[in-house]
């Protein structure tokens, strides 16, 4: 009795709504097609119903305005006085000056003959190639459980790890050299090492994290299924999913040893000096144009690092694990 009814009273808005559509001197309902050809049409009594499905809201587009001015802002402050850098590199004169008096690629010979711009080199190639090393043992077991265990000290062990990353540059080498100080420890190459292995372990493991995330651990079960073993579950399933993270990771690990200033200028002794060291005492003593030449030969280590990495794995790939990370 209940269907009935309410069949009843169904049929009977449905005949009240056709008798009104067909009276005369009145226009049927506007329907939702019609709304939005009426809006097509620039009808503007039924624009307020309209949907614009291809339209962001405005507050997108602010927001997307606002970041691609942020990115070009941050793009001319970073990229051009790299340039400034790079071309007053080939000046001709002894001091510093822009634009150049006169071409020449003296500079970079005295860089290649100057002893000590050599050593300072090769420091920080040899501190940057053992970071890395120590930062994939030490960072990528150490994602597997921060990933994909459960423990209750989980989080705070990632918030101690990632702690580098929110601390100003200076206050860790500041707390670094107070550290090693109160230990009775002397500046020497393996606590360089080690004060750089604190600030870049935390790229290895987000990184390194990020990507395990993603991954689908029903492939691993399979294979310990079928028979494969721990290590070949490894180095078949895990290694080919997980070496975007974990190059991207040693990438952005070696730059930031090679390049870094805050951590190494309060521990490297002064036997020991990195070559982002050497370059600001050069700038404290002599500037010259080898100045220039030092720093393109930094400039173009960075943009080298890049150029491969975004060759082997991608930017867009890179892109993603970054805004996973963060």
């Amino acid at each position: 009795m209940e269907h009935r009814c309410r069949a009843g009273v169904a049929a009977a808005l449905h005949g009240c709504r056709h008798a009104v559509a067909l009276q005369p001197g009145l226009s049927p309902a506007p329907t939702v097609a019609t709304m939005r050809q009426a809006a097509a049409d620039g009808d503007g009594r039924v624009r307020p119903y309209a949907t614009h499905r291809g339209a962001a809201p405005l507050g997108d587009r602010l927001l997307a305005a606002a970041l691609g001015l942020l990115a070009a802002v941050a793009l001319v402050g970073l990229v051009f006085p790299s340039l400034l850098v790079m071309i007053s590199s080939f000046n001709a004169s002894d001091l510093l000056t822009f634009p150049p008096q006169g071409w020449s690629f003296r500079w970079y010979a005295a860089m290649a003959n100057n002893w000590e711009v050599r050593q300072a080199a090769l420091l920080s190639l040899k501190v940057a190639a053992l970071v890395v090393i120590i930062d994939l043992l030490l960072g990528v077991p150490a994602a597997f459980p921060l990933t994909r265990a459960r423990f209750r000290a989980r989080d705070v062990l990632m918030t101690f790890i990632l702690a580098p990353l929110m601390l100003p540059g200076l206050v860790v080498g500041i707390a670094l050299l107070f550290f090693y100080i109160l230990l009775g420890l002397a500046l020497s190459l393996p606590l360089l090492v080690i004060s750089h292995v604190v600030v870049t372990l935390p790229f290895i493991v987000s990184m390194t994290s990020a990507r395990l995330a993603t991954m689908d651990p029903t492939y691993e079960e399979a294979a310990l299924n079928l028979g494969a073993s721990q290590f070949q579950k490894f180095v078949h399933i895990v290694l080919p999913q997980l070496w975007p993270g974990i190059a991207a990771g040693a990438a952005f690990a070696f730059l930031l040893s090679f390049d870094n200033f805050a951590v190494s200028l309060f521990t490297a002794s002064d036997r020991l000096r990195p070559l982002p060291i050497l370059l600001f005492y050069l700038l404290r003593y002599d500037i010259n144009p080898l100045v220039s030449a030092v720093s393109t030969l930094e400039i173009g280590l960075a943009l080298f690092v890049l150029l491969v990495g975004s060759r082997l794995l991608g930017l867009a790939r890179v892109a993603q694990l970054g805004r996973r990370v963060a």
